[in-house]
Parts: C-alpha cells; sequence; structure tokens
C-alpha cells in the first residue's frame, strides 16, 4: 500500500514538472515566433507569468488527469508491462483531456475548428507527462523499493 502511494505520489511530482518544463518549451516557442514576426514580445513578466500559469494548470490536472490515467493503466494490466501501462495511461489521458477541453470550450463558445483544434493540443500536451507520470512512479520508486527491503532484510539477519 505504501509502495503504490509512493509510486502515485513520486509519478505525480515528476508530470507536473514535465508540464511546466513544457510551458517554458511554450514560451521560448512564442518568443522566437514573436522575434522572427516582429510582434510585440509580451513585456517583462510574460515568461514568468506562462511558467506560473502552466504551475497551476499542472496542479490541476495532476488529480484530474494523469492520476486516473495512471491508475487506469495500472488496473487494466495488473502488474503488466510497461509499454501496455504507457499505452492504456496514453489513451485515457488523451480522452480525459478531450473531454476537459470540449466541455471548457462548450462553456466558452468556442468554434467547432478552433474547439478541434484545441482538443488536438489538449491530447498532445498530457501525453508526455503521463509518460512521464507511469514511467517515474514505476521504474523510480520500484528501485526504492528494492532497495528499502534489501536493507531491511539485511537488518532482519543482524
Amino acid at each position: 500500500m505504501i509502495g503504490m502511494i509512493a509510486r502515485h505520489l513520486a509519478g505525480a511530482v515528476a508530470a507536473l514538472l514535465v508540464f511546466v518544463a513544457q510551458g517554458i518549451v511554450a514560451y521560448v516557442g512564442l518568443l522566437v515566433y514573436a522575434v522572427i514576426t516582429d510582434a510585440g514580445l509580451g513585456g517583462q513578466l510574460a515568461g514568468p507569468f506562462l511558467v506560473l500559469l502552466a504551475s497551476g494548470l499542472g496542479v490541476a490536472l495532476v488529480p484530474l488527469v494523469f492520476v486516473p490515467a495512471g491508475l487506469a493503466g495500472e488496473a487494466a494490466t495488473k502488474g503488466g508491462r510497461l509499454p501496455l501501462k504507457l499505452l492504456i495511461a496514453s489513451a485515457v489521458a488523451a480522452v480525459l483531456a478531450t473531454i476537459y477541453v470540449a466541455v471548457l470550450a462548450a462553456a466558452t463558445d468556442v468554434p467547432t475548428v478552433r474547439t478541434v483544434l484545441t482538443c488536438l493540443g489538449g491530447v498532445v500536451a498530457v501525453l508526455a507527462p503521463t509518460t512521464v507520470y507511469v514511467a517515474h512512479g514505476v521504474l523510480h520508486t520500484s528501485s526504492i523499493w528494492r532497495r528499502l527491503q534489501a536493507s531491511a532484510s539485511a537488518v532482519r539477519r543482524i
């Protein structure tokens, strides 16, 4: 039980960090685009504000997308291989992201074409953090868990 909680907690932190890193990459891309097209750079606080926005959105997405996707991948494979867990978790995250984006787009009267493009962007945005959530949680905590079990068995021998 503790191992499972630690695995999901490690995965959630890793997914949040990846989502914030994606925000930084998006800002750099927008900055390059603004320089190339000779548009406004957005002011001095544009970069930190975008990273702060990505952090807040990432905090909301961890319990709404990454944790349910990771749990679905884990439940569907029950001790299965990592690639299958990644595939199932990514599919669940893509569906959840599409649903959330479509609901927000419908609530704000966004045109249909923009809704479809935004849904695709949402799917792309959650794939990397979901992959890191599942892989980091499984790989990182399993190695920590093995070390803890090894040290516990060494203590028992003494």
